[in-house]
């Protein structure tokens, strides 16, 4: 009877094992990022920087004694002070603070490596 039970539970055992190694569903497959999450510098980073930061009242636009952050060049140079600022301190915009969904969209940008998309 023990034998019995012990080859019952190795056969369940070793069944459970042999189908869940035989799953090859790819998870990004199978649960894309809906269109809204991907980040580009054109649409999101862009328009919040020079609307927050840069536009004609703001701080870091043209003829400004701070840094410039028109283009994206501009802003990649000063990426590390404009997530120290914006993302970590919060002290930037000096308004208050941006939004968070600003703050995820630049935060998950400069993850990225700060593509020029």
């Amino acid at each position: 009877m023990i034998k019995q039970f012990i080859y019952a539970t190795l056969f369940v055992v070793l069944t459970i094992v042999t189908m869940n190694s035989c799953y090859y569903d790819n998870r990004d497959d199978m649960y894309p990022l809906p269109i809204d999450t991907i980040v580009t510098f054109n649409d999101d980073i862009k328009p919040f920087i020079t609307g927050s930061c840069a536009d004609g009242s703001g701080c870091h636009g043209a003829g400004s004694n701070y840094p410039v952050l028109e283009t994206y060049d501009q802003i990649v140079q000063h990426i590390d002070r404009i997530e120290n600022r914006a993302i970590i301190n919060k002290t930037m915009p000096p308004t208050g603070p941006a939004n968070q969904d600003q703050l995820d969209k630049l935060s998950t940008w400069i993850a990225e490596g700060t593509p020029n998309n």
